[in-house]
């Protein structure tokens, strides 16, 4: 429970996630909620409003009150990406305060089991060889994945086709049957699915490789740096929120980051857990926007 002189609320709080259910989001804000549960009294729960690359949902938590009881679980898609490919985006940056960054997450390079290729630099080569035969999976327009996809197709020549998806789940789906043939999905959520045979991983986008994966190469041991992209995950809240309410939840939030059973969720995938207040997840936020938008640069996305 919080302390006497902490905020401690009255009612439930409401953790917006902007995917649909079964991807590595949800997956963390569903634990994070629980934790945060225990700690707060009250109940917290996973409110799912995937579409239009997060939009959808950071924009209904941009036009909630601003009382500590609405919550966005943000990522660089939300923030860094999709003000980069979206025209007209009902909110901004500036719409949010940050509250507390969760984890710092590679991705893992996947492709259909059946697709005839081992490594990436064999896909690239493969792809260039068949213009628009190979086809990766997005989250939408603006997507960290859309992103990653595209500077993919362009390191193969502009030779791969893009095909969104609603959610992490319908996609992974998709390229299990094979209806897609390349995703970047985040780790947590894929990682068991590799392991287990559903489809291959070629890569991983982080500098050196994931304990839970050892035998996977990232993309700088292939030769494709630009590809080496992270995102954060975090708690931002509707600009506005009293300081208290921020203050007591970033509490809440690290201290349920730091329980065992959480941490290890995050680092055995490859992840990082962020320990930061405030200033610091802005900061972060700060940087990652930087980062994103020099991969954009390099790119001619359609813009919706």
């Amino acid at each position: 429970m919080a302390t006497a002189a902490e905020w401690q609320p009255k009612r439930p709080i409401k953790i917006v996630v902007p995917y649909a259910a079964g991807g590595s989001a949800d997956a963390m804000a569903r634990v994070l909620a629980e934790k945060m549960q225990a700690r707060l009294g009250q109940p917290v729960v996973v409110d799912n409003k995937p579409g239009a690359g997060t939009v959808i949902g950071a924009t209904a938590v941009a036009r909630s009150p601003a009382d500590g009881y609405n919550l966005l679980f943000a990522t660089s898609t939300t923030l860094s990406i999709v003000p980069l490919v979206q025209k007209q985006v009902p909110y901004a940056a500036s719409d949010f305060l940050p509250v507390a960054g969760i984890m710092s997450m590679p991705f893992m390079l996947d492709v259909n089991k059946d697709v005839p290729v081992t490594t990436l630099q064999d896909l690239v080569a493969k792809s260039r060889g068949k213009p628009g035969h190979f086809n990766y999976g997005t989250l939408g327009n603006g997507s960290s994945n859309h992103v990653l996809g595209a500077l993919l197709s362009k390191a193969a020549g502009e030779s791969l086709v893009s095909v969104h998806y609603t959610g992490a789940a319908q996609a992974l789906t998709a390229l299990a049957r094979g209806d897609v043939h390349v995703y970047f999905d985040g780790i947590p959520t894929s990682i068991h699915k590799v392991a287990s045979g559903e489809y291959k991983a070629l890569a991983v986008t982080s500098k050196t490789r994931v304990p839970g994966a050892p035998d996977v190469p990232t993309v700088f041991e292939q030769g494709l740096p630009e590809l080496g992209l992270t995102v954060w995950y975090g708690l931002v809240a509707p600009a506005g929120t009293p300081r208290d309410v921020v203050t007591t939840l970033n509490a809440v939030v690290q201290s349920a980051v730091s329980d065992e059973r959480v941490s290890a969720l995050i680092t055995r995938d490859g992840s990082q857990p962020l320990q930061l207040d405030p200033q610091g997840f802005q900061q972060l936020i700060d940087q990652d926007a930087a980062a994103w938008r020099d991969a954009f640069g390099k790119l001619k996305l359609k813009l919706e």
